[in-house]
């Protein structure tokens, strides 16, 4: 393991930390005051908007002109940014698929926009030819996706005899920015599923991908986007239902909760949730597990998803899937399943994240109650047993160094009458275009004992030879299976390739 390491410190000590890739691609953003219908066709306004209209190749001819021709437009009101992508093709080859929000296939288009301008997370909106839409929030410079937030915004589109059209509406509101910047980030994005073609507005090295901190600019010509309104959504729960008793008569049972939304700026969220229903969330998928550890299922309950990526630990490869930092906060204990399969009640949980300037930050409390079940005891007798009322409480803040590097600190805590848990971390990710270093160090405590934990990842592509590297240690008594997912406790494991 120490010559791994040796080996990632010699390689960032050849390769000085360049100034990012960033030429004279700009669009302008024009202010028009006329009203824009989001129906695909090209309405009269969309004359006085700026487009581009060169395309780069990234698959499967890198570098090359697209097999078709595609224009990008892109204008604002005070409220809101609209896009217009003109593509054109063979109607007999477009592939207007149908499907669901972020599940969907056939013909692509997508804007993608860095609204703070950190060269390191940007929004992706993407529509495809029949007007099905998918959204994420891109982190770690385009490295890992977040599918789990859906923004409030709005897509139309038409297919005709000589390609397809899409429009969309993005509100100022929906969206976090810093109000303080007249440029952000810009590219756009067109997969051409006939071909398997995906182009792009910016060109980017074929071994790197899509990287945002290496994006055109999007210039407000004399417009500064407003997120009017008070920003604030109130959603009450009510539910009621009756049973017949054996006796012919009827017993009556009523339930109620709140969930609160609030935006006071583009920059910060508060949210609220008290007695949550959570009813109407899709299952979990079915899962046959013989192993020695449990099954990971990932977090859909609204509460929990929005802002998640500023409790995620940096350096997450999805790209290549190499290397995972460990989950310190596994949001699937609050709340969690019992063995009999009953739920532990959320009876109030609170939540604030936000950014400023080169800091991100987020806060996290919830309180679960007290809850009886049925589980196996050593004699393999079902006996009943109590899950205790427990305080959770999350902490985060993460800044931005050494322009598109990121230091973290976290603290993961669970608090019931017997017994305390917690995790405290450090983690972060040195970065250039072609290459990341990401490490994590945490120490677990359960009452009075405790142990450590680290995790590493070294990827680096260059056009003629790759190196990739990941460690990780996981001492015995380090235990967070309250509050997060390392099941792997006493291990340790490297992997190099090259």
């Amino acid at each position: 393991m120490k010559n791994l390491f040796l080996l990632m410190i010699v390689i960032l000590l050849s390769n000085q930390i360049k100034a990012v890739d960033n030429d004279n691609s700009k669009m302008r953003l024009i202010k028009t005051e006329r009203p824009i219908k989001i129906d695909g066709f090209i309405d009269q306004i969309w004359n006085e908007a700026d487009s581009v209209i060169s395309f780069y190749q990234h698959d499967p001819y890198y570098g090359q002109n697209p097999s078709q021709k595609t224009i990008a437009k892109v204008i604002s009101t005070d409220e809101s940014l609209y896009c217009l992508m003109i593509c054109y093709d063979n109607t007999g080859k477009i592939q207007a698929n149908s499907g669901v929000l972020d599940q969907f296939t056939g013909d692509v288009v997508s804007i993608m926009l860095d609204t703070y301008d950190d060269k390191r997370t940007a929004y992706k909106f993407a529509v495809g030819a029949s007007g099905v839409k998918m959204d994420c929030r891109m982190v770690d410079d385009g490295r890992n996706r977040d599918y789990s937030w859906d923004g409030v915004w709005f897509a139309g589109s038409q297919v005709y005899d000589w390609g397809f059209v899409v429009e969309m509406e993005i509100p100022y509101k929906s969206i976090s920015y810093d109000k303080n910047l007249n440029e952000w980030g810009l590219d756009f994005d067109r997969w051409i599923p006939n071909s398997n073609e995906d182009i792009y507005w910016r060109q980017y090295e074929q071994n790197e991908g899509l990287r945002i901190s290496k994006f055109g600019r999007l210039v407000f010509d004399n417009l500064t986007p407003k997120s009017s309104g008070l920003n604030l959504e109130v959603y009450p729960v009510g539910i009621a239902n009756a049973t017949m008793m054996e006796n012919g008569k009827y017993k009556s049972e009523a339930d109620a909760g709140l969930d609160i939304f609030y935006n006071p700026s583009p920059s910060l969220t508060y949210q609220l949730t008290v007695n949550p229903d959570f009813a109407q969330i899709e299952a979990d998928p079915y899962d046959f597990n013989i192993s020695r550890y449990e099954s990971y299922f990932g977090e859909r309950r609204p509460f929990f998803t929005q802002g998640n990526e500023v409790f995620m630990a940096s350096g997450k490869e999805r790209s290549s899937g190499f290397y995972s930092p460990m989950e310190l906060f596994y949001s699937r204990r609050i709340g969690k399943k019992l063995p009999d399969g009953n739920e532990v009640p959320l009876i109030a949980g609170t939540k604030a994240f936000g950014r400023s300037g080169n800091w991100e930050y987020g806060g996290f409390m919830a309180l679960t109650g007290e809850t009886e079940y049925m589980d196996e005891d050593d004699n393999d007798s079902m006996v009943t047993k109590i899950e205790d009322q427990a305080y959770f409480g999350v902490g985060r803040v993460k800044k931005q160094i050494m322009d598109n590097s990121t230091l973290g600190v976290m603290f993961v805590g669970k608090q019931t009458k017997n017994n305390t848990y917690g995790v405290l971390d450090i983690d972060g990710a040195f970065r250039g275009s072609n290459w990341q270093l990401a490490y994590q160090i945490a120490r677990s405590f359960k009452n009075n004992e405790g142990d450590f934990a680290a995790s590493s990842g070294f990827r680096k592509f260059t056009k003629s030879w790759a190196i990739l590297g990941r460690s990780r240690i996981v001492g015995k008594n380090f235990d967070i299976s309250q509050i997060g997912f390392v099941p792997w406790r006493g291990t340790a494991q490297m992997t190099a390739l090259t």
